[in-house]
């Protein structure tokens, strides 16, 4: 069975990272593109996906800076009806 069909089979079981994960992701990236040791078209791909991991990075930490907290969700009440400007 390849890879391609555990994926298809269990989507749930691909783990997704936290933005603080992808800036630590970034930052080994960033330091193996700037390896001398290594042959220039390796150092540039990593530095690409250093670039991408920093992109997800900062779209994490804005999705979590858009994403209601639990504290808001609490001090709404629970009979809230969303549709009382309606004459009932």
């Amino acid at each position: 069975m390849s890879n391609v069909e555990l994926f298809e089979r269990h989507p749930a079981a691909r783990m997704s990272l936290t933005p603080e994960q992808h800036s630590h992701i970034a930052a080994a990236y960033d330091k193996a593109a700037f390896d001398v040791s290594l042959p220039a078209q390796t150092r540039a791909a990593f530095a690409k996906k250093a670039d991408w991991f920093r992109l997800l990075a900062r779209i994490g930490e804005k999705c979590q800076r858009a994403a209601p907290s639990v504290s808001v969700a609490k001090k709404s009440p629970a009979n809230f009806n969303p549709f009382g400007f309606i004459a009932g």
